[in-house]
Parts: structure tokens; sequence; C-alpha cells
């Protein structure tokens, strides 16, 4: 199966994330895809990044999901 990235930097995020949480902002972005988009997601951080990875064939399920969350 093929997978896009998506990146979302963590100074960006809206105030709603609590960025000194961001395990906590992980999982919400796992289950908000998950339970509302359908969509099967491993995310994971670096000290500036969040990184998705996305089943290709969902991109666009994914990406009007995280648009939903103002992550994009």
């Amino acid at each position: 199966m093929e997978t896009s990235t998506i990146r979302i930097a963590i100074r960006k995020l809206p105030d709603h994330f609590d960025r000194s949480r961001i395990t906590t902002v992980l999982d919400e972005i796992e289950s908000a895809l998950m339970d509302d988009g359908g969509v099967y997601v491993r995310a994971y951080a670096d000290s500036m990044t969040i990184t998705i990875e996305v089943p290709t064939n969902q991109l666009i399920d994914a990406a009007t999901c995280l648009k939903d969350l103002n992550l994009i």
C-alpha cells in the first residue's frame, strides 16, 4: 500500500491544541481521522513538526478531516 505524508508545523497549531502535550495532540489527530474520516493514520512528531502518514487512496478524506480541525 502506498502512503503519503502530511507535515504540520507544531508552532502553527491552532490554540485549541496544547503544544506542551504533543502526545495528546497526536492522539487527538489520530482519533479524529479514524472516527470522523474513517482513515487509519500513523502520526508522530519531532521537535518542530507533526508527521502524519496516510494511505494515499484516503488522502482526500484525511485532508478534509484535517481542514475541519483547522490544521490545514
